[in-house]
């Protein structure tokens, strides 16, 4: 029995070092088929990581704002089709909630560091963030992005809504000396061209 202690630790030891290059990928985003794609970089959008201050987004993804003046209180008015008095307009009926998220809260894509890499930006649980599985050149400056789970493997996910970019080398083909189109299944994303 003594001789087959040497033989256990000999295959714990071989186990260890087979597994290293697996354990070494973990949280890099170098997960086997059907995984995310290996990434530069991925981080929380808007919570200043190192990551966030090196690698800059053009165009800056985001809720777009647009000031409005205050509107009127009065009531609306219509003139009258036969010229006399003025005839108060019912209130118009907003129209119907679409669901689901605003879309500034879509998938987008950006360049990064004036066009040397591509980011996948996605909102969602800040501890479980969905990044790019796959991105397939589809045509001239065309590309189709596929998400999925960053982490797979995390159980429990925070209940907020944040943004998360994640990095990747731009795909064969994709030049930012001109506009890129972007899809996400139905959705489409076009970036400007940028300079470099």
């Amino acid at each position: 029995m003594t001789g087959s202690r040497p033989v256990g630790r000999l295959l714990v030891t071989a186990a260890l070092v087979a597994a290293t290059p697996v354990l070494a990928a973990c949280g890099t985003g170098r997960v086997g088929a059907g995984g995310p794609l290996p990434y530069v970089a991925e981080f929380r959008l808007g919570w200043g990581a190192p990551e966030e201050q090196r690698f800059v987004l053009t165009p800056a993804p985001g809720p777009r704002v647009q000031v409005l003046p205050e509107p009127s209180h009065a009531p609306p008015v219509t003139p009258s089709p036969d010229h006399g008095e003025p005839v108060q307009t019912p209130p118009v009926a907003p129209p119907p909630d679409p669901g689901g998220w605003p879309s500034s809260f879509e998938p987008s894509v950006a360049w990064v560091d004036g066009g040397r890499y591509l980011g996948v930006v996605t909102y969602g649980s800040g501890s479980c963030p969905s990044g790019p599985h796959g991105i397939e050149v589809v045509a001239d400056q065309e590309i189709e992005i596929r998400l999925g789970p960053l982490f797979p493997g995390r159980d429990v996910c925070s209940a907020d809504v944040s943004g998360h970019v994640t990095v990747v080398e731009l795909p064969q083909g994709v030049t930012p000396a001109e506009p890129l189109v972007a899809r996400f299944g139905e959705r489409e994303v076009t970036i400007p061209a940028v300079g470099r």
